[in-house]
């Protein structure tokens, strides 16, 4: 598969076959191999590659780390998609990580590091040892890939390629230390947090043949309480049976809507809503038309079928004017929002 800025830099140096002009000449080693200097031209990519690097390393005890990419399914604050993670000894000797871009860093541990080598094997990041590949041409989503990693054996890899922005490898490495600063007390590598209040929610869940609504409704007067037309609603309709079990309304609780906000910020609806938009599949961001939201570990790759017997509506929004809507029929999706979905029926049944 032709990836996105592969495409466009065959793209660029069609359009710059004849003649375009020059670039500095750089200085570049890589595993000890000095390519022979040639001079770079716009348009075109640059290939300094060592063919002969190693494609296998035997050890797996990382003493120093550092890859740098952009990457457009994840981000830091409003927009910021370029990332350089690096762990390393710093001026005191003590193993710490760093994000570089941002300027944060923390003390790092054994456990960081395994999972760093778990992506690297996962993706057989060893088999890009010794590429060298740059075309300055692209646009910046396209530029700044590279990784260097040493270890305790005193074997190392290393490359440099043109960036791939929706790369698996770059996205699991981010999520690897977003949460690991996060659980060291900085959350600043993820987006802007929502930090407004839900104005509404509305959950509808068919499990089985049995639906269970919950959300606010406009009732007729001679439904009225205390005056109130605009009541909290729960109804249980049983579609096999064709019956309504219960159906209930009730005036808004105080503190209704803080507590929907605490329990959807505790699982981070809004940060795997936003996330999990990309469908590597189909190369577009129809992920949640197809009913994945970042909560399974299903993907439109597995061609998991639309369950039947059970569906999944929630819709949210908050005094920010952000919205959420999360339509599903995947049970794998379904299973594994199961904790959010029993706390958030416990509270809104405790009402009735």
């Amino acid at each position: 598969m032709i990836t996105f800025c592969k495409l466009v830099a065959i793209t660029v140096s069609i359009v710059c076959l004849s003649g375009c002009g020059g670039a500095d000449k750089k200085d570049i080693t890589i595993n000890n191999y000095v390519p022979v200097e040639e001079e770079p031209k716009d348009g075109e990519t640059t290939n300094l590659t060592d063919y002969d690097a190693p494609k296998e390393i035997k050890s797996k005890d990382i003493t120093d780390f550092q890859a740098s990419f952009f990457i457009s399914t994840r981000w830091r604050g409003e927009e910021e998609h370029e990332f350089n993670f690096q762990v390393k000894p710093d001026e005191n000797g003590a193993l710490t990580a760093y994000e570089t871009n941002s300027g944060i860093s923390v003390t790092a541990d054994e456990e960081l590091l395994i999972k760093i080598q778990e992506i690297i094997d996962k993706y057989d990041l060893v088999s890009k040892n010794g590429v060298y590949e740059v075309n300055y041409s692209l646009p910046p989503e396209c530029q700044g890939c590279e990784m260097n990693v040493n270890y305790a054996s005193g074997e190392a890899f290393k490359f440099t390629i043109i960036n791939e922005p929706y790369s698996q490898w770059a996205e699991a490495f981010y999520d690897v230390f977003a949460e690991y600063f996060a659980e060291k007390g900085d959350d600043s590598l993820y987006p802007e947090k929502e930090t407004s209040a839900v104005t509404r929610f509305d959950m509808r869940m068919n499990e089985k043949g049995v639906w269970y609504d919950y959300g606010g409704v406009n009732v007729q007067d001679g439904m009225a309480i205390n005056g109130e037309k605009y009541l909290l609603s729960r109804d249980i309709y049983d579609e096999n049976a064709q019956k309504t079990i219960s159906e209930d309304y009730i005036v808004f609780p105080e503190g209704y809507y803080e507590k929907i906000t605490e329990i959807l910020d505790k699982y981070n609806v809004v940060r795997k809503y936003e996330f999990s938009r990309y469908d590597r599949q189909e190369n577009n961001y129809g992920n949640h038309d197809a009913g994945y939201f970042g909560w399974g570990d299903k993907t439109t790759a597995d061609g998991e079928e639309d369950a039947q017997d059970r569906k999944l509506d929630i819709y949210v929004e908050f005094e920010s004017g952000n919205r959420l809507n999360i339509e599903t029929s995947k049970a794998s999706e379904i299973d594994a929002m199961k904790p959010i979905l029993d706390e958030l029926t416990e509270y809104l049944d405790s009402l009735f």
